[in-house]
């Protein structure tokens, strides 16, 4: 009786919701992609604050409905996260980045969600995250150097680091600018034209920031050589509001909008101090149509 009425009342919750049954305990209710996950890894054996779970999207779940060839799990500074991988050479790759050569399911890992997958349509290797493309290469050694680092990007940051769930592209002259998350896959599918006037799209999952001894804001990242990189921010790219606001409204809201990118938990002094650090950055209000050829065209010579 008490079970009937326990999945009576996941009928209403929506999904995915689910019914935990425990030996001689309560029918225990959970609700929402988080909760269901983390009791799948609990129950697999694993540890859920250490395993990745993001909740996914329309996108991801329509580029995940294709079988895949291997799923392999990867540990990078004490966090959990699974790769699919499609083909023979991506599962050959997925292996590298996880340390072994797997070719198969990886052996006593209990349940991982996926969070990246890597495959190689003709010529051209793509890895996603979720349903947006984080990178893409033209060849297997630049596929795996690709894949380790976006790996790595999901270890926590260091105390004094604010992490950002937003894109970030790097000139070669030494500068960076931010960019909303939902940009990236626009951004790398356009990887060549960027690269024209020197850009480059990073593919780390977070931006991470920290202050530089006279408090402006540096990009932590890995350099090709695989050593951390510390490159100014110069700017930031920001979707335009849907209705006109007065200039300092516009500004005010769009900071608390990019200040909002951290990735929780996050304590109200990480708010302060992230604030800080990008207050007085310069805000490029624009589609991400219209911020191609404002970082595509030469600046004016005056």
């Amino acid at each position: 009786m008490e079970l009937a009425e326990a999945c009576a009342d996941v009928a209403t919750l929506g999904t995915p919701s689910a019914v935990l049954l425990t030996p001689g305990g309560s029918p225990r209710t959970m609700r929402g992609f988080d909760a269901v996950t983390a009791a799948l890894v609990e129950l697999g054996g694993g540890d859920p604050g250490r395993t990745v779970c993001e909740v996914p999207t329309s996108c991801s779940v329509t580029l995940s409905a294709g079988p895949v060839d291997a799923l392999v799990t990867v540990h990078a500074r004490g966090r959990t996260l699974g790769i699919a991988a499609r083909g023979p050479e991506p599962v050959r790759v997925a292996g590298l980045a996880a340390g072994e050569l797997a070719q198969a399911r990886s052996r006593g890992t209990g349940y991982v969600p996926v969070t990246l997958r890597v495959e190689r349509p003709r010529n051209v290797w793509l890895i996603f995250r979720g349903g947006e493309l984080v990178a893409r290469s033209r060849n297997a050694e630049e596929a795996l150097s690709l894949l380790r680092r976006t790996v790595t990007g999901f270890g926590p940051p260091e105390a004094h680091q604010s992490q950002l769930l937003c894109g970030a592209l790097v000139h070669a002259e030494g500068r960076a600018v931010l960019f909303p998350r939902s940009r990236l896959s626009y951004f790398v599918e356009r990887s060549t034209l960027l690269a024209r006037s020197g850009w480059r799209p990073c593919p780390d999952p977070f931006a991470l920031l920290e202050a530089d001894p006279d408090g402006s804001p540096v990009l932590v990242h890995p350099s090709p050589a695989g050593i951390p990189q510390r490159t100014p921010v110069t700017g930031v790219l920001a979707q335009p509001p849907d209705h006109p606001r007065p200039a300092a409204h516009a500004r005010g809201r769009a900071l608390a909008a990019i200040v909002n990118w951290l990735t929780r938990p996050v304590s109200p002094q990480q708010l302060r101090t992230t604030y800080a650090l990008l207050a007085d950055l310069p805000i490029h209000l624009g589609t991400r149509e219209g911020s191609l050829p404002f970082l595509t065209t030469p600046p004016a010579v005056s």
